[in-house]
């Protein structure tokens, strides 16, 4: 076997791939950006079922606010990048942090309202 030394074809092959990398980063990051700009410092209103002192059955998911900004703004967030800063199990507004790229953060709010409730 041959040892593989650093020759100039090597550096350069190794550069060329680093700079393709970092372009196809810097293309997610603007992609990344592109989304914060449209739901940054949005709210959007979900309907869940709540017991008389305003305690949700259950919780919102990631994969439901995931749901929710599809159906509103046709954007996909993968819930992986769905961060509530605290479980929303109750009703009123949540704070939820969006890691859409390394270096790009959205902020979005979540009104949690009470659905009918069916008798």
């Amino acid at each position: 076997k041959k040892a593989l030394y650093a020759s100039k074809e090597n550096i350069n092959q190794v550069e060329k791939i680093k700079a393709e990398l970092s372009k196809k980063d810097n293309e997610k990051k603007q992609d990344a950006k592109i989304i914060a700009e449209k739901i940054n410092k949005k709210q959007y209103n979900i309907k869940k079922l709540s017991t008389e002192n305003k305690e949700l059955y259950g919780s919102v998911k990631p994969t439901e606010i995931s749901k929710l900004i599809k159906e509103t703004d046709n954007l996909d967030v993968k819930p992986s990048l769905i961060q509530p800063i605290k479980e929303i199990k109750s009703l009123g507004k949540f704070q939820v942090k969006i890691s859409l790229h390394s270096e790009v953060d959205a902020d979005i709010i979540i009104q949690v309202e009470s659905a009918e409730v069916i008798q």
